[in-house]
């Protein structure tokens, strides 16, 4: 009886406590400690599965889940948001595998953030690429869903701007002009598996 007691009381608490609110409340900084913003309206269900496209013969998988993702330096401090997170395998023609961070999917730094909208253009949707060994180099893949069943999508890449070091082990190649080995397609078609 009183392990259930303890149970109950536990559980209103964190029911008074966390707050629920919709994804796209404005106003996020004055809200409280340990606040959810809960995507209620499944927008971002559309993005969730895994995808595959071809390029370059090559084939690529990019999984993408919705997770609660917390905000914060600890857990005193920080915000839940659901965001869409992914990672990426790719398969070279002869079958070889070149990357796959989909085995080991990295919910705390994962490669592929969002959904969010773009600065300048608000309706279109963006996914903030972070590619893993690249001396920082990340971009903003824009999103564009090609049907209404919305089981394809295209994707362009777009560089962000950034400084580049000379410990980095691709500095000289890109000093020269040339791109970050990031593996990755420039623009891209893929279909929902």
């Amino acid at each position: 009886m009183k392990n259930i007691f303890l149970i109950l009381l536990s559980f209103i608490s964190v029911s008074i406590y966390s707050q629920v609110y919709p994804l796209h409340t404005e106003g996020k900084s004055d809200l409280p400690n340990g606040a959810y913003f809960k995507d209620m309206d499944g927008e971002l269900n559309h993005y969730i599965g895994l995808w595959k496209g071809n390029w370059n013969d090559k084939t690529i998988y990019l999984d993408l889940r919705k997770i609660k993702y917390y905000l914060g330096t600890n857990p005193n401090d920080g915000i839940y948001i659901d965001k869409i997170l992914g990672e990426r395998k790719i398969i070279n023609s002869s079958g070889a595998v070149e990357i796959d961070r989909i085995s080991n999917f990295d919910e705390q730094l994962p490669e592929f953030r969002g959904i969010s909208s773009k600065f300048n253009n608000p309706s279109q949707k963006q996914f903030y690429f972070v590619p893993k060994n690249m001396c920082g180099k990340t971009a903003n893949l824009d999103v564009t869903f090609l049907d209404n069943a919305k089981t394809q999508m295209s994707l362009h890449l777009i560089y962000n701007p950034s400084t580049i070091d000379d410990t980095c082990p691709y500095y000289n190649s890109v000093i020269q002009g040339n791109d970050f080995p990031i593996n990755f397609p420039k623009d891209i078609v893929l279909t929902k598996q």
